[in-house]
Order: structure tokens, then C-alpha cells, then sequence
């Protein structure tokens, strides 16, 4: 072995990082009290159990450590260290046998730093003291390290328990959510009940039934309002943009209502234009808006990992035209379109807002052209 005042520029580069803090002092009495030791793949360095007090850094290779298990009697590797990294300290400081293996894990080459020669050097006893307190607080900063990464592992580790209850939660919405639907359009067409389904009473009914279980969900997974869309973030955006979408859209469905008029296909019966049943039909839309897209398609969005949100937007669009079978296909069809238009409104600028000016003046132009 050769010392560490012939090391090689990698080796005297390495132990000069590690002892980079500490007094010059300390830094010429370790070079003179260190060696540089070749090792071969699988070589064993330190026993767990075993009485030594030498330090080691790693100038080439990876070692593993590895803890003996009581019951069954074999090693498990627990750490891996690397290059420029350290083993062997907590001996050195504490006198106690060695609380680990270390091994080879491919053939590579130590810093050994014996304590015992550093020592015997002129003040070598004063030496090794204050090595001792400087490598202390090394340790105690690595431990302080190793101790925030395994508390950020447990906030990710309950982050992502609490992400799959809620999951379970939102399936279970979900089926809920459909049974509904697929029970009510069932029972429509089925005629077993005598319902007029173009009136403000039979719309507020089938939305109270969505609600329940959409609020009661809402409540366990303590969904913030911001995160439905409901904040001033984004709003003038999101209602300048909200309107110029209305014109248009409203334009293009009194013109398709035309047309299927005149073909005597047009789906529904125009409806004249009632400022009661108007103003009830905007908190009607908004209530609509903030369970599709704030918490249908929001919590697609996260579940998924969709970054871009499209297949959201698709998924809860069509989801929630689902609800509007009974009003009939052209219906479903142009719930599942017009949600998309309302899903991109709502990914580009995160509220609610402009979603419903563009669910009511579309809703109005429908339902007062006929086409619902």
C-alpha cells in the first residue's frame, strides 16, 4: 500500500473534498495517516460485530452494506456507497463494534484512514480528538440530511395513500353516478312515469339527485373551492374569452335549428324566452359546470396524470352527456361536443366562470330554437 502523500490525483482529490472543512492541521496529520488499499470484487472490508476502528473512503466502486437478519441468519443490503463517499465512521467515533457488513460489489480501491496511526504522530492524540469532533458534525449533517429525505419519503408515501383513497372514492362516485342516470333515462323511456322533461321543475329534480352524492364526495376528499373553478384567478380571462365563444356557439345553433326545421326534424319544441326560468337556468348551468368540469374533469385530470387534459375533457364530457339521454342522440351528441368546448375554456384558464356564460347562453339558444 502506499501513503497518502504519493496518492494518485483522483485519491487526493477525493480525500481533500472530505476534508475539505476541517483545520489544516487535521488535513496533514490524515494524509500521513492514511493508505491507499486495491480491493477485488466481493472482497469483504468490515464484519458486522467484528472490533475495528478504521475508516475508509472510497476512491473507485460501489460497496454494499449489508445488516444480518436475527431469525433467519442472512444479509440484507441496506445502503450502497459509492465514490467520495464514506464508511466505517460511526466505529471510529463510538468504540462499538461494527453495526454493519460492507463487501465489494466489483473490484475498486479504498482511502483507509487508520485512527491508530494518527495517533502515533507528533500531537497525534490532540489530532485525533479534533478529527473525532469534525467528523461528529459531519455525521450529525448527514444524518440531519438522511433524516429530511426519509420524512419528504413519508409525506410522498401519505400523499400517495391519500391519493388513492380518494381515487376509491371518486370510482365509487362514478358508478353511483352513472346507475343514476342509466336508472332515470330507463325509467323515461320505459314511460313508467308521466314527466314532462322540458319543465324547470323535472331539471331541478334530476339535478338534486346528482348533487347529493357529487356534494357529499366533494366534502370527504375536502376539495378546495379554488380547485373547482370557483376563484378570481383567471376571471376576466376566462369571461372575455367565455363570451366571444358564446356568439358563436348560439349563432351556430340557431342556424342548425333552422335548418332541421326546415327539414320538420328539429328534436324539441322552441320555448319563449322566460327571464324566471332564465335566471334559474344560470344557477342551473353553474351547478352543472362546477361538478363537470371543476370536479368531474379536475379529478380525471389528476388520477390519469393527464399534464395536457384532453382525454379528461373527453371522459367527462361524454360522462356528462351520458345525463342527457332522455332528451335524446342529437341531445348527447351536442352535450358531449359542447363539453368539450367547455373543457378547453376550463384547462386554459382554471375558472368556472366563463364555463357557465357559455353552458347558459348555448342552454338558452337551445331550448329557445327548439333544438332541445
Amino acid at each position: 500500500m502506499s501513503t497518502c502523500l504519493d496518492l494518485p490525483a483522483e485519491a487526493a482529490e477525493i480525500l481533500s473534498a472530505f476534508s475539505a472543512d476541517m483545520d489544516p492541521s487535521i488535513q496533514s496529520a490524515l494524509q500521513q495517516a492514511c493508505r491507499l488499499k486495491p480491493v477485488a470484487s466481493g472482497e469483504p472490508i468490515l464484519t458486522e460485530g467484528a472490533v475495528g476502528s478504521v475508516l475508509y473512503l472510497v476512491v473507485a466502486g460501489t460497496f454494499g452494506v449489508y445488516r444480518r437478519d436475527p431469525l433467519d441468519q442472512t444479509d440484507h443490503r441496506v445502503a450502497v456507497v459509492s465514490t467520495g463517499q464514506a464508511f466505517g465512521e460511526m466505529a471510529l467515533l463510538d468504540g462499538e463494534p461494527r453495526s454493519a457488513s460492507v463487501r465489494a460489489e466489483e473490484a475498486g480501491c479504498l482511502i483507509e484512514i487508520d485512527p491508530d496511526a494518527l495517533s502515533k504522530q507528533p500531537d497525534g492524540v490532540l489530532r485525533l480528538s479534533e478529527f473525532k469532533g469534525e467528523l461528529a458534525s459531519l455525521v450529525t449533517r448527514r444524518m440531519r440530511a438522511a433524516n429530511q429525505e426519509h420524512v419528504a419519503a413519508l409525506q410522498r408515501e401519505l400523499k400517495l395513500r391519500e391519493e388513492q383513497q380518494h381515487f376509491g372514492k371518486f370510482f365509487v362516485y362514478s358508478l353511483i353516478m352513472m346507475s343514476i342516470g342509466t336508472l332515470v333515462n330507463n325509467v323515461l323511456a320505459r314511460s313508467l312515469t308521466n314527466i314532462d322533461i322540458y319543465t324547470a321543475v323535472f331539471a331541478w329534480q334530476y339535478l338534486a339527485v346528482l348533487m347529493v352524492p357529487s356534494l357529499l364526495i366533494i366534502w370527504h376528499m375536502q376539495i378546495p373551492l379554488s380547485e373547482l373553478g370557483l376563484t378570481t384567478r383567471g376571471l376576466g380571462k376566462s369571461m372575455r374569452e367565455g363570451a366571444l365563444v358564446s356568439a358563436g356557439l348560439c349563432a351556430v345553433t340557431f342556424g342548425l335549428a333552422a335548418g332541421l326545421r326546415y327539414f320538420d326534424v328539429l328534436p324539441g319544441k322552441a320555448l319563449p324566452f322566460d327571464p324566471w326560468g332564465s335566471a334559474s337556468y344560470f344557477l342551473h348551468s353553474a351547478l352543472q359546470e362546477v361538478i363537470a368540469r371543476g370536479f368531474l374533469q379536475s379529478s380525471f385530470q389528476r388520477f390519469l396524470g393527464d399534464k395536457r387534459g384532453w382525454r379528461s375533457v373527453i371522459l367527462a364530457s361524454v360522462l356528462f352527456g351520458m345525463f342527457h339521454l332522455h332528451f335524446g342522440l342529437p341531445a348527447v351528441l351536442m352535450t358531449i361536443a359542447t363539453g368539450c368546448v367547455f373543457g378547453w375554456i376550463y384547462i386554459r384558464h382554471q375558472n368556472i366562470a366563463g364555463v357557465v356564460l357559455i353552458h347558459y347562453m348555448m342552454g338558452v339558444a337551445a331550448f329557445n330554437s327548439g333544438l332541445l
